[in-house]
């Protein structure tokens, strides 16, 4: 399917809140990063459905997510703007839950499926690329 069409279909589908939306908003260059305080700065690691998803919180807000499955990867920035992170995509997750072994994000889709993430300062549980990626 061509990116045109793409966007008429994903127009078509009304009030839904979809990525093709905020892949066009340009969000992710207008938000401004908030400090996430110390509980929240540091590196995690965990899956998102098929994905392993690691991301690395810096002190001042901003920080970089990687990602992997079947042979596809990619390592993006992204900003903490006080209430969740916005990724380069424009997309976003909510911060459901932050406790000292866990952060639980949800990206603001009905269709996605949550993810909790432990801290992983060594990278170890990242996968292959993303450890190398994000050293």
């Amino acid at each position: 399917m061509r990116f045109g069409a793409l966007v008429l279909f994903a127009g078509a589908l009304g009030g839904c809140s979809n990525p093709v939306d905020d892949m066009l908003s340009g969000r992710f260059s207008e938000t401004r990063a908030v400090s996430p305080g110390d509980a929240m700065v540091g590196t995690w690691t965990g899956s998102m459905s098929a994905y392993l998803l690691t991301l690395k919180i810096n002190e001042d807000g901003t920080g970089l997510y990687c990602y992997s499955w079947n042979e596809k990867h990619a390592v993006n920035r992204m900003k903490y703007d006080g209430e969740g992170l916005v990724f380069q995509d424009g997309s976003m997750a909510s911060i459901i839950d932050l406790v000292p072994d866990k952060l639980i994000i949800r990206p603001d889709y009905s269709h996605a499926s949550r993810a909790t993430l432990r801290p992983d300062e060594g990278l170890v549980e990242a996968s292959p690329y993303c450890a190398k990626a994000m050293q």
